[in-house]
Formats: structure tokens, sequence, C-alpha cells
């Protein structure tokens, strides 16, 4: 397999998952300004959607999104128990893909795009404040060891790289109490240390 990247993206969560399961795969990282990769290629002829992740499973066969990429990867591997195979399980590890991509991924976006006025970023970093919030309280509620049972996946990871651009945009994650225990658990696997090591987030 393949996964095209860039650095600290969304695409960092299946990076990690990929560390996770037992799969060769390649890197080839993105350039999300000129939307090229790192030869040259023109990005568009492989994803024409732009963005990452973008992961070829064979050669001419790329499956894009989050939502997709990361259950797929997930159960790559029974072994590793980081997705239920079947039933509500599984349902509520695909509920908080959804839910992270459709509402905290866009939260953080809006940072991504033209500048913000002060104003702008006050109400932007009140949007996130809320989904993390709803999140903050399902975990201090919660009785299992990661979102959505006592196995580390997919959403984990998902939650850890979008929670991560906090940093990048000026906005406190000290409140959440619960979100960043999750956040340390998470960020000591050696998964992680890897993914964030070959995209230079980390030395």
């Amino acid at each position: 397999m393949k996964l095209y990247y860039s650095p600290g993206a969304c695409s960092l969560a299946s990076h990690i998952i990929l560390n996770e399961i037992n799969v060769d795969f390649d890197l080839v990282r993105v350039d999300l300004k000129t939307h090229t990769t790192e030869k040259g290629v023109d990005y568009y002829e492989i994803n024409p959607k732009g963005y990452v992740p973008a992961l070829e499973i064979n050669p001419g066969l790329i499956l894009t999104e989050n939502v997709a990429v990361l259950p797929f990867l997930a159960q790559h591997d029974p072994k590793q128990d980081l997705i239920p195979p079947s039933g509500l399980g599984r349902a509520k590890v695909l509920e908080w893909l959804g839910y992270l991509n459709s509402e905290l991924h866009d939260a953080y976006a809006v940072f991504f795009g033209p500048e913000l006025s002060a104003e702008e970023k006050q109400r932007a970093y009140a949007g996130i404040d809320k989904i993390l919030k709803y999140t903050e309280e399902y975990l201090q509620e919660s009785d299992y060891d990661y979102l959505v049972n006592d196995h580390f996946g997919p959403a984990d990871a998902y939650l850890f790289v979008l929670t991560n651009w906090s940093s990048m945009i000026g906005h406190d994650l000290s409140a959440y109490k619960n979100i960043n225990a999750l956040r340390e658990k998470v960020g000591s696997r050696q998964s992680v240390q890897i993914a964030m090591r070959d995209e230079g987030l980390i030395p």
C-alpha cells in the first residue's frame, strides 16, 4: 500500500494506523499548496479531490476520505483489535469518525484558509470548544480506556491528530483534562511516535 500524506495533516491518522497493522507501505509526501508530490507529479492525477489522505491499495486503486480509509486500514489485521468486526461496536467507531470528520475537522479547518480577524478567531475558537466540551463530557462519563472501548483505534488516532492542530492556531487545550489524558496515552504509542518522526513533526 501507499499513503499520500502531508506532514501533520489529517493523513497522519492513517499513517498511525498503518504503523499499527502488519503491512508494508510506502509514503509519498504531497505539497497541498502546489498539489504536487515530492517527485513533482500532479497530485490531481492521483486524487482529483486534491487533498489527503489518499491510500493506493493496488496500482490505480485509490481510497480517499478519513471515514473510509481509517476503518479499512483498522480492519486489515483483526488480531490488533483496532475496530470491531461488526455490530454496534463497529457502528460506534463509525459514529465517532463521522462526528470528528464533519464537526471537529471542519471547526479547525477555518484556520487554514484566508486569515481570520480577531473577532473571527474568537468565534472559531468557540466552535472548536463546543465540540471539545461534548467530547470531554463523554470521556468523563465513560468507563472505557479509549473513545469507543478499551482498545486503541482509528477514532482515537483521528482525535489526537485534530487536537494537535490547537498548538498551531493558538488554541488552549488546558481545560480538557480527559481529552489531554487520552492524548497523552495515544501520543505515547510507538506507532504515533514513529509516524510523527517520519513526518518531521518531532525530532
